[in-house]
């Protein structure tokens, strides 16, 4: 059994001449072991996520470095204040203090931090560091429109771009953004893409705009006089995406509509914004891919369809077959065609009178056959059944089998069907009047994929089901474990079978019997899955929880649907992960995680500290705690008292953080 194994992950920086970090800062010659967290604990400080490390480019000499030396991924920060910084909990007071910290990374998340007054806001625009004033652009609550004004003026490309990119940011802004004098490609291709990009903007990059803006702008539903410009431009690409454009004005679709260029005159053909005339004019263009699209056009009228029915062009009349709006008559007429393809989509098709289909019946094409098959008792009668029956074809009698009009007598003979396809195919079906007599018949049957059919087959009485039990393939029992309509006793004898396809099918269902599932937690391979699954009974849980693999027990300890008194139990357990599962877990109550901030292991403790279910008392003890990824957790806990916060911002405390 393949077991997961929480272990702590170390990073070990070897003694050597010096430790080089990727921008070139040494540290003195000594052994500096690199403590980091599990993941999850990760994943719960989300403070400095954004931080980005500075990079710089390595050649390969530099790279080798020294001897002994070693390159590492990190940066040397205050951690706890970049925690706090981010908070949206931490008091203002606190944050404008943080906003002339030396440290950018300080700056950067207090940037991000959406509860910041405009008095910071101002104050991080004219940041010395470009990094700060991106992050503070990229922020869901920007400056008031004075201070992004005063920013505009002196703005480089980057902080240009990231304004355009931002759908918060005001309208006004983005018309300026639109008037330069600065242009890249990202920053037009933001505008455009931007929700408040009003008409006047986009209308300035229709025409201002490389191809790839022009092509984006043509699939948006952009003002009218945008599509003007758009439906005018000399790039084919952007034609035709303007007249696949559902929102475009008809009379610039009629405009599209002569282009000289088949491409754009086929996305006209194809659009169900198109008018009659429009579609009338194309149905009789020159060339068939345009042809092809008008057929297929759920707009196109009965009249238009009625002419193309008659192309010489097989494509264009199975589209006019398949068409919901193609008169019967003409179904009639296409339902004697010479194409195979025609007359299978006239059989298709809804609008097919059920004598043209009668008519069809003594089709000796296979694929003509098998729909026939398939339709219901409104298209054709038992009589007709009765000849597919007969039908030389597996394939078709196959359909058939499946079909819910079929006859007692019918249903017989298929059930004697030669071939074991057909009678799994009537052993599935669910819907045709089945008698018991015929199940029993399918259940004895000498093919197993007959039985495994009716394994799964919902109307097979619950005690015929049961009888399957016995039957000598594994196939048949794991397709009976996954029908709904299987007695809780019968889920209880498949739970004792050592097979992981029953296991896994059982595992499957939301109805399994209490006895079933305890059966199944002895199972090795199922324990992991049990204590991952969402719907696993507490009970199960509970009976998890006491297992010696001590992995298991902390996945068990991290599910919100343990019950209290289980994780109660796990919070005394020998390993400290599963301590720290259980200080992670949302559903523990504020006293468990009270102890659990008193814990020995620091791993525990940043786990409670990080939990929002903690509570502001015990996050104020674990603010103070000599650990300082402890501490950092409970900086990024918007749960944390402001007291705390505004201690916290204050914490020098620097480390080598990613």
């Amino acid at each position: 059994m393949l077991k997961k194994y929480h272990k702590c992950r170390k990073r070990n920086l070897i003694v050597g001449s010096g430790l080089k970090l990727a921008l070139g800062l040494s540290l003195a010659s000594q052994s500096l072991p690199l403590f980091s967290y599990p993941s999850n604990l990760a994943s719960a400080q989300d403070s400095n996520k954004d931080l980005a490390m500075p990079m710089r480019t390595v050649n390969s000499t530099a790279r080798a470095g020294a001897a002994g030396s070693v390159t590492v991924d990190s940066y040397p920060i205050q951690a706890i204040k970049v925690a706090a910084a981010g908070n949206s909990a931490t008091p203002a007071s606190a944050l404008a203090k943080l906003a002339s910290d030396p440290s950018s990374f300080v700056r950067r998340a207090v940037a991000s931090n959406a509860k910041l007054s405009e008095e910071i806001k101002e104050k991080l625009a004219v940041d010395s560091d470009q990094t700060v004033v991106e992050s503070l652009l990229k922020s869901s609550s920007l400056p008031n429109l004075a201070t992004l004004d005063k920013l505009l003026a002196a703005a480089t490309p980057r902080v240009r771009e990231t304004l355009a990119a931002n759908p918060n940011t005001p309208q006004p802004i983005l018309e300026k953004l639109s008037q330069g004098p600065v242009y890249t490609e990202y920053l037009l291709l933001s505008l455009a893409r931007n929700p408040h990009s009003g008409p006047q903007v986009t209308n300035r990059l229709s025409r201002i705009g490389d191809r790839l803006v022009r092509t984006f702008l043509a699939r948006l539903p952009v003002p009218p006089a945008t599509f003007t410009i758009l439906a005018n431009d000399g790039d084919l690409g952007v034609r035709s995406m303007v007249a696949g454009n559902s929102a475009c004005p008809v009379a610039l679709l009629d405009l599209l509509a002569k282009d000289s260029n088949t491409i754009v005159r086929e996305a006209v053909a194809l659009n169900q914004s198109s008018s009659k005339d429009t579609l009338a004019k194309l149905a009789a263009d020159s060339h068939q891919d345009v042809r092809q699209a008008v057929a297929s056009n759920y707009a196109s009228m009965a009249a238009i369809l009625a002419k193309l029915a008659s192309d010489n062009n097989e494509i264009v009349r199975s589209l006019c077959a398949a068409n919901p709006n193609t008169d019967s008559e003409v179904l009639n007429a296409l339902s004697k065609d010479s194409s195979t393809t025609v007359r299978c989509a006239v059989a298709l098709n809804g609008n097919t009178k059920p004598e043209s289909i009668k008519a069809m019946v003594g089709d000796n094409t296979i694929a003509v056959a098998q729909i026939l098959a398939a339709l219901g008792e409104s298209k054709l009668a038992q009589s007709d059944y009765e000849k597919l029956a007969n039908d030389p074809s597996a394939l078709v009698r196959m359909n058939l089998a499946g079909n819910q009009a079929l006859s007692s007598p019918l249903i017989k003979t298929l059930a004697q069907d030669k071939d074991a396809r057909v009678r799994a195919s009537l052993a599935h079906n669910s819907k045709a009047k089945i008698s018991d007599e015929i199940f029993v018949a399918l259940a004895k049957d000498n093919d197993a994929l007959v039985r495994e059919a009716l394994a799964v087959n919902s109307k097979v009485p619950s005690k015929l089901l049961t009888a399957l039990l016995q039957d000598d393939a594994i196939t048949v029992q794991t397709a009976l474990a996954t029908n709904p309509n299987v007695a809780g006793d019968t889920l209880m004898a498949l739970a004792d079978y050592d097979c992981n396809a029953i296991r896994r099918a059982l595992l499957q269902r939301g109805d399994l019997p209490e006895g079933a599932l305890t059966k199944l937690t002895a199972a090795e391979e199922v324990k992991f899955v049990l204590a991952s699954r969402q719907q696993t009974a507490p009970e199960v849980l509970a009976t998890l929880a006491k297992d010696r693999d001590q992995s298991l027990r902390a996945q068990v300890a991290a599910q919100p649907r343990l019950n209290a008194e289980a994780l109660k139990l796990l919070t005394s357990d020998k390993s400290q992960y599963v301590r720290a599962a259980c200080a992670g877990n949302r559903s523990a109550t504020g006293e468990l995680l009270k102890t659990l901030a008193q814990d020995p292991e620091d791993l525990v403790r940043a786990r409670a500290a990080a939990n929002p279910a903690t509570r502001p008392e015990t996050l104020a003890i674990l603010a103070k705690d000599k650990n300082p990824e402890v501490r950092r957790a409970a900086a990024a806990n918007a749960a944390t008292p402001e007291t705390s916060l505004a201690l916290l911002a204050q914490d020098d405390e620097i480390w080598l953080t990613k």
